[in-house]
């Protein structure tokens, strides 16, 4: 970008030469490291606050390894009708439900090699996969609960930082991406002093690499948290109550969460053309701001798929319903009815990467068009892409040619932001 220097003022001048560097070249010839380009950059980044960023995330992250078990408390379902489901889904539909809630395809060691530093992590208390009866636990979700207790997939984060001693990651803990919600209607049949357990295990996990927000996000740099070493920043739902107001965490509801228009119609360059000016603007009020590009898939379509599904194809029903079901997604003659959340995804990406493009190459001349402060999306790849294809990912499925095609996701948003 230039002239890039405008973008902060904490931001060395010599940013302008690296980002000519790597808007001209792909990223590993041009010596990016996406596993540790916070350390790598960090003479261009070093002055600049973690809310002067923009980093490169995962919409439902944990999603890549679910279960065929319905978890308790899944939103938009009391916890009766959870009980019941949490006990039959593994039997009746447990696959189709958890191809349903299934975003990505690679593991969070993965995402943050691959230059992801935004995670979103999805949890509820629950019975384990399997289990009708028995204690509960803290497991992720997303329609479907986490093969592992969510516990396990800190530990495997904490094991990467440890190993990336200059890298900063943000986590942001919620049942389903709501910020307001607080105690039960954040996680439901819980008590303070479950929640409070579960972030309690999250401190001995994490230690001193929890950020302190005594100190302001938006008044401490990023080579303060790195000297410090607290470069994990957990962002946490029902702040008041699941951590006790406890200084090692940050309220959610200093996110301020932009669920813009993903996929085709490319409405997503509408902010991203005012971005700069709305990054600043929430900086200066120590505000997160974030943006979904992850795929909205309409409930009609859904139901389609489940009737295709499970429904015999009575005198061409099956056709209507794919034709109702393609009808939802706005795309001019569109005739086929994606089966998976998974194609949405990908075919949501196939728009995304449009607009990441056009928002690099029209903010190096405006610098309004910019980037928030986190993207969180859909089907992120290895080497810090997201795949375009018609390949699913997780379960690796062999597809026709192009299957597999990507966007440099990652490199982009890092080249953006210096």
């Amino acid at each position: 970008r230039s002239p890039v220097f405008q973008r902060s003022a904490r931001l060395a001048p010599v940013c302008s030469m690296w980002l000519l560097w790597l808007s001209v070249v792909p990223a590993a010839s041009a010596g990016l490291d996406l596993a540790n380009w916070m350390g790598q950059l960090q003479p261009i980044l070093g002055n600049a606050t973690l809310l002067d960023l923009s980093l490169p995330g995962t919409h439902d992250s944990m999603t890549y390894d679910l279960s065929d078990t319905l978890s308790d408390g899944y939103e938009g379902m009391g916890p009766v009708i959870s009980n019941i489901l949490h006990a039959v889904t593994p039997l009746v539909a447990g696959r189709f439900v958890r191809e349903q809630g299934q975003t990505q395809g690679i593991s969070i060691t993965d995402m943050l090699n691959g230059g992801a530093r935004f995670i979103d992590f999805r949890i509820m208390y629950t019975r384990g996969p399997d289990r009708a009866i028995g204690e509960k636990d803290w497991y992720c979700l997303h329609g479907c609960e986490s093969q592992k207790k969510a516990l396990e997939y800190l530990k495997d984060v904490r094991t990467w930082m440890d190993a990336h001693p200059q890298e900063l990651v943000v986590l942001w803990a919620s049942r389903h991406g709501n910020t307001g919600a607080c105690g039960t209607d954040q996680y439901p049949d819980t008590t303070p002093q479950v929640r409070q357990a579960f972030f309690k295990q999250v401190q001995e996990v994490f230690g001193e690499l929890l950020f302190n927000s005594t100190q302001r996000l938006n008044e401490t740099s990023v080579l303060s948290l790195q000297k410090r070493n607290q470069r994990l920043v957990w962002l946490a739902t029902d702040y008041v109550e699941s951590t006790e107001s406890s200084p090692l965490a940050v309220d959610a509801k200093s996110i301020d969460n932009q669920l813009v228009n993903s996929g085709h119609g490319l409405g997503a360059i509408k902010f991203l053309r005012q971005g700069g000016p709305k990054r600043r603007d929430s900086s200066a009020q120590n505000r997160f701001l974030l943006m979904s590009m992850a795929a909205g898939v309409a409930k009609e379509a859904i139901e389609a798929a489940a009737k295709i599904e499970f429904l015999p194809n009575v005198f061409g029903t099956h056709d209507k319903w794919r034709k109702e079901c393609a009808a939802t997604s706005g795309v001019p003659n569109m005739t086929f009815c994606p089966k998976y959340l998974m194609e949405w995804s990908l075919m949501t990406n196939f728009y995304n990467q449009k607009v990441i493009d056009m928002a690099y190459v029209e903010g190096a001349a405006d610098l309004d068009v910019d980037f928030p402060n986190a993207i969180y999306l859909d089907a992120m790849d290895l080497g810090g892409l997201i795949r375009t294809g018609t390949a699913t990912i997780n379960p690796l499925e062999e597809g026709p040619v192009h299957g597999t095609d990507g966007f440099a996701y990652s490199a982009t948003v890092i080249a953006a932001t210096v």
